[in-house]
C-alpha cells in the first residue's frame, strides 16, 4: 500500500488538505499520513474542519517559532527532515503556498522523494508578493501538479513544465466549503444578532496587509461611515486586526459608527455561513474569493491583482485596490443593481468548482503511482 504525506500549514492549506485526506482515507488503496505546521499558540487545523474530515490527532504537528520567515522556514524544514525520513513516503502531497508548504516542498526534493503540488499553477505575478515567490519554487520542485482552474494550466505549461504533468482537478476548496456548509447549516450556532441576512456587508481584513498603514485604515474608516447608513458592516476582529487598530489611535473608531457590528473570530464554518448571507464581500485577504464566487456573493478585492482569476473573468470577483472612489462606486451599484451586473449576477461557477475535486486528485493518483 503506498504511502502518502499530506503537508499543510495555516489554515488555506489545510483547507485543500482535509477533503481529500478523507478522500484517500475512504479510497482504502493508500495509506494516507498528515503533518501540519503552525505558529506557537495556534491550532494547526481548526477543530471543525478536522472533526468533518476525519483528520485525528495521530497527525504530525510542528510548532514553529514566533520569529522571522526565515527562522519559522528553517525551524520547520529540521522538523519536516525528521518526519520524512521516518515515515518514508512514496509521494508528498504538498497544499498552500506558504512558509510551511514551501519547506515541505524543498526538504522532500533534497531528499529525493516525489512531490505533489496540490493547487498549483496560480500566480499574482507580484514577486513582492512572499506566497508568489513560494508557489513559483513549490512548482519548480514538482513532479506532479493538480491545478484548480485553467489559469493554473496556461502558466506552468508556459513555465516548462510538461502537459503530462499538469492535471486539472478543480478546487479542494470548494470540497471543504460543502462539507463545511452541510455541518454547519446543520448547527443552531448563531451567526450574527440582531442582523437578517442580506442586509449587511462582511469586512474581512489582513492585519499584516494593506491595512497595517495608518492611512488605509483611515480611509476604511471613513467610507464605513458613509455605508453604514445603507446597510450594516459586519467586521470579524481576526488575529491582529484589534491590536493594529489601537497601535494608530483608532480605539472605538470603527465598533462606535452605527451600524457597524466588531465580533470576535468565528469558527471557519461559521465564517461560510456569514459569507453565504451577506450582501457583499469586501476584503484584501485572498482565501474568501473562491467560496463567495461560488456562493454569488459580490466581492471587492482591495489589491491589484489576483492569484485566482476565475474569480474574476467567470465570478462575482472585482479588483478595486485602495481606489476610495472605485470601492464606493461598486459598493453604491451592489446595493443599487443596475449598473455593474458583472460583478452582481452570472449563471455558472468556474469548471469543476463542484466539490469532487478530491476525487479527480485520487484518480490520478490511481494511474501515476
Amino acid at each position: 500500500m503506498k504511502k502518502l504525506l499530506l503537508v499543510a500549514g495555516g489554515k488555506p492549506g489545510t483547507l485543500l488538505l482535509a477533503p481529500l485526506y478523507k478522500g484517500l482515507k475512504n479510497k482504502g488503496a493508500y495509506q494516507p499520513v498528515v503533518m501540519l505546521a503552525a505558529v506557537e499558540g495556534a491550532e494547526p487545523i481548526s477543530r471543525d474542519l478536522a472533526a468533518i474530515f476525519c483528520i485525528d490527532e495521530a497527525a504530525h504537528t510542528i510548532t514553529l517559532p514566533n520569529g522571522t520567515s526565515v527562522e519559522q522556514l528553517a525551524a520547520a524544514m529540521t522538523a519536516m527532515e525528521k518526519i520524512m525520513l521516518s515515515e518514508k513516503p512514496d509521494l508528498v502531497l504538498v497544499c498552500g503556498s506558504d512558509n510551511a508548504a514551501f519547506g515541505a516542498a524543498v526538504t522532500a526534493a533534497k531528499l529525493g522523494l516525489p512531490v505533489a503540488a496540490v493547487d498549483a499553477g496560480l500566480r499574482s505575478y507580484e514577486r513582492s508578493d512572499a506566497e508568489e515567490v513560494n508557489r513559483v519554487v513549490i512548482d519548480s520542485m514538482a513532479d506532479f501538479h493538480f491545478v484548480s482552474e485553467h489559469s493554473g494550466e496556461y502558466n506552468l505549461i508556459n513555465e516548462g513544465v510538461a502537459d503530462e504533468k499538469v492535471f486539472f482537478a478543480g478546487n479542494l476548496l470548494i470540497d471543504s466549503l460543502v462539507g463545511l456548509m452541510e455541518e454547519a447549516n446543520n448547527s443552531d450556532t448563531p451567526t450574527v444578532p440582531d442582523v437578517q441576512p442580506k442586509k449587511y456587508a462582511l469586512l474581512l481584513l489582513n492585519p499584516d496587509g494593506r491595512f497595517s498603514a495608518k492611512e488605509p485604515l483611515e480611509m476604511m474608516h471613513r467610507l464605513l461611515k458613509e455605508i453604514s447608513g445603507n446597510i450594516t458592516v459586519v467586521i470579524p476582529l481576526v488575529a491582529g486586526l484589534d491590536a493594529l487598530i489601537q497601535q494608530h489611535g483608532m480605539d472605538g473608531a470603527f465598533s462606535e459608527i452605527e451600524g457597524v457590528k466588531m465580533i470576535e473570530p468565528p469558527a471557519h464554518g461559521v465564517l461560510l455561513k456569514l459569507l453565504r448571507d451577506s450582501l457583499l464581500l469586501l476584503t484584501d485577504i485572498e482565501e474568501m474569493q473562491s467560496e463567495a464566487t461560488v456562493m454569488n456573493v459580490p466581492c471587492l478585492t482591495i489589491m491589484e491583482t489576483s492569484a485566482r482569476p476565475a474569480t474574476i473573468e467567470i465570478g462575482t470577483n472585482a479588483l478595486v485596490s485602495l481606489d476610495e472612489e472605485e470601492i464606493r462606486s461598486r459598493i453604491h451599484d451592489i446595493l443599487h443593481p443596475g449598473t455593474h451586473k458583472h460583478i452582481t449576477s452570472r449563471s455558472k461557477i468556474p469548471e469543476k468548482w463542484d466539490g469532487a475535486a478530491a476525487g479527480r486528485i485520487i484518480a490520478v493518483l490511481d494511474r501515476v503511482l
